[in-house]
C-alpha cells in the first residue's frame, strides 16, 4: 500500500513539473496577437485596453480581464478568444450594429443600436439610417439601453430599417416617427407613409418604393399614404 502511495507521489510530482517547466518555456510566450470583427473600433484601441504582457504565457492570459477592458468600449458587444499553440492569441470582437440615431438635443444625436443601446453622441451623422422620432426619455448613459417607455420600437425599427436597406431607400428617409407603436410612420422627403406595426415590414416597404416610382418628383410632393393593411391599392391624401 504505501508502495503505490509512493508511485502516486512521484507521478503528480512529476505532472507537476511537467507544468511548471510549460508555464515557464518561453515558448508559450505570447509573440503574436490577431484581432478580427472589427469595423467601427479602431484596432488600437483594442491593443491599448489588451493592455498586453508579451512575455506572458499563453495559458495564464486572465481572458475575462481582457475581455472586460476591451467591452469598456460601447461598440464591443462581446469578446472571444482562441488560442493558437504554441505563442498566438486570436482575438474575435463582436460588435453592436449601428441601426439608427436620435436627436438629444438640437445639434446632438445618439447613436443606437439594434436593442436601443447608446453607442455614442455626436453633433452629427453621415450614415443613410433612420433618425427616429417620438421617443421620449428621462436619461441616458452611453454603453447602456436607452431608458424609453416602450421598447419593443426599436424591434420595428430594425425590421424597417432591414427592409428599407434592402429596397434602397436608407437615404431617401427624412425620419421615422415611432411614437405610436401601433401606427409607425415612415417619412420620405415630404411623404408621410402611415405602416402600422412591424407586421409585414417587408411587404410595406417594397410597397413603398412601388408607390415612389409612379411619381415623377416624390421629393415635392406632400401628403401621406395609410398602408396599415396590404390591400390591393392605396390613396394619396395630397396636403397643402
Amino acid at each position: 500500500m504505501k508502495r503505490i502511495k509512493f508511485k502516486m507521489a512521484i507521478a503528480v510530482g512529476t505532472i507537476a513539473l511537467i507544468a511548471i517547466l510549460i508555464l515557464l518555456s518561453p515558448i508559450f510566450r505570447i509573440q503574436e496577437v490577431f484581432i478580427v470583427g472589427i469595423e467601427r473600433v479602431n484596432e488600437s484601441e483594442v491593443r491599448e485596453r489588451l493592455n498586453l504582457n508579451y512575455t506572458s504565457n499563453i495559458f495564464l492570459l486572465n481572458t475575462n480581464t481582457v475581455r472586460t477592458r476591451i467591452m469598456g468600449n460601447p461598440y464591443v458587444a462581446n469578446v472571444t478568444f482562441r488560442r493558437e499553440l504554441p505563442n498566438t492569441i486570436h482575438i474575435i470582437v463582436h460588435e453592436r450594429r449601428l441601426s439608427a440615431y436620435m436627436e438629444h438635443m438640437p445639434g446632438s444625436f445618439l447613436f443606437l443600436d439594434d436593442f436601443g443601446h447608446v453607442l455614442e453622441v455626436r453633433s452629427s451623422f453621415t450614415e443613410p439610417l433612420p433618425l427616429l422620432v417620438g421617443l421620449s426619455f428621462t436619461r441616458f448613459q452611453v454603453g447602456e439601453i436607452l431608458d424609453v417607455p416602450i421598447a419593443t420600437n426599436f424591434a420595428a425599427v430594425v425590421q424597417y430599417t432591414q427592409s428599407l436597406a434592402a429596397h434602397g431607400l436608407l437615404d431617401q428617409i427624412t425620419h421615422i416617427n415611432v411614437s405610436d407603436p401601433s401606427n409607425i410612420r415612415i417619412l420620405v422627403n415630404y411623404l408621410d407613409f402611415h405602416v402600422g406595426t412591424a407586421q409585414n415590414a417587408d411587404e410595406k416597404v417594397r410597397t413603398i418604393a412601388e408607390m415612389l416610382k409612379t411619381f415623377p418628383d416624390p421629393t415635392i410632393i406632400r401628403g401621406s399614404v395609410d398602408i396599415r393593411e396590404i390591400r390591393a391599392e392605396y390613396f394619396l391624401t395630397l396636403l397643402q
